[in-house]
């Protein structure tokens, strides 16, 4: 036997749990390479979930052990099993939650912090192979260059497709509900448009992910309650097209913090599928991408009063906005379609410099 038979593939992935960003990136990103090798698939990452997939097959003693892409950073119990019974061959990091929660203002030198860099730490060290969605990204988190494979966010355009052009002007945001989101900066900013365009509407898809979300949802709605032209939703994955459908421009108006510039978020792809015409805050890597598919307009800072003048003639102009929009989406569907990201992704670890089907993943590339 060869490949696989002699050393199989565990890949660590998202199931059917698709609630935001994180969780389409887990559960698409290493698809390409499962199918290839016929690696076996566990959803989820605690040892529980995945002991059983390190067994070696009965009757062929000869098998090594397993190859593991874990699409998390793996607790130490876990991180135990997979060096311990398995080679730890390749861990997506897509986020890097230290710098994640210190650009959301929610870190302290606490118990917790501690516990979030330990097992950041130890599961960087573990593998052998990273995968990062962006080169800023890997550069502000420190990885080893020599060990980094970009491969960036994206969407799923036979989830996200284009939907009628809604009849009112209206402004829409998909975001985590948190604080230092830009999420009350756009409302403002809504709120000006609306001095000289009274009928422009704001949606705000609003995913609590935590106790915390809930708090500050829960907290912003009731601020809110007596402005009708604001509307709470959800948008769940299987309706993310036609939720981001009803708006006819879709903003990202993210604060400013060097985490946010090293990244494009999925929610930006996702917006792009929509046929949408995308305004952002200028975040580096976000903005970046923008321009180069001429899909929208990145504010010229900050402020309430920018983004309210990079979404004014959006709204004024429909022809524009439109055109903008389908930019958006052929640039999604040439260059960030999930199944050529995790396609590439799967040519890049199976190439004879990383990958031989006996002796298994080489050390360098």
């Amino acid at each position: 036997m060869i490949g696989p038979a002699i050393r199989p593939w565990v890949i660590l992935a998202e199931g059917q749990r698709l609630r935001w960003g994180g969780d389409l990136r887990r559960h698409y990103i290493f698809s390409e390479l499962a199918r290839r090798t016929g690696g076996r698939v566990v959803d989820g990452w605690h040892a529980r979930d995945f002991r059983p997939a390190l067994r070696r097959p009965r009757g062929r003693l000869w098998t090594r052990p397993a190859r593991v892409a874990s699409c998390e950073l793996l607790d130490p119990a876990a991180l135990e099993v997979v060096q311990r019974r398995a080679v730890p061959a390749v861990l997506d990091f897509h986020d890097d939650p230290v710098i994640h929660q210190e650009a959301l203002g929610l870190i302290g030198e606490d118990a917790e912090t501690r516990e979030l860099r330990a097992r950041r730490d130890a599961s960087l060290a573990a593998f052998r192979w990273l995968v990062a969605p962006s080169g800023p990204f890997a550069r502000l988190a420190g990885l080893d260059p020599d060990r980094v494979i970009v491969a960036p966010n994206g969407s799923d355009t036979s989830v996200v497709r284009p939907e009628p052009w809604p009849v009112a002007p209206t402004v829409g945001l998909i975001s985590g509900a948190a604080p230092a989101r830009g999420i009350e900066t756009l409302i403002d900013a809504v709120r000006e448009i609306r001095v000289a365009t009274p009928g422009v509407r704001l949606l705000l898809w609003l995913a609590a992910t935590g106790e915390g979300g809930e708090r500050y949802l829960d907290n912003l709605k009731a601020v809110l309650a007596g402005e009708d032209w604001i509307e709470f939703g959800s948008a769940p994955y299987q309706r993310i097209g036609v939720e981001l459908g009803r708006a006819s421009v879709l903003v990202i108006p993210t604060p400013p913090h060097p985490y946010w510039d090293s990244v494009a978020p999925i929610k930006l792809f996702d917006c792009m599928a929509a046929a949408r015409p995308i305004v952002t805050s200028p975040r580096l890597e976000p903005a970046r991408l923008v321009e180069v598919a001429r899909a929208g307009v990145v504010a010229r800072g900050d402020s309430a009063a920018d983004l309210a003048a990079a979404i004014d003639p959006l709204i004024r102009d429909e022809a524009v906005a439109r055109r903008l929009g389908a930019n958006g989406r052929a640039y999604v569907l040439a260059e960030h379609e999930w199944r050529h990201i995790s396609a590439r992704l799967a040519d890049e670890l199976l190439a004879p410099r990383r990958y031989h089907p006996v002796l298994g993943i080489l050390r360098r590339p």
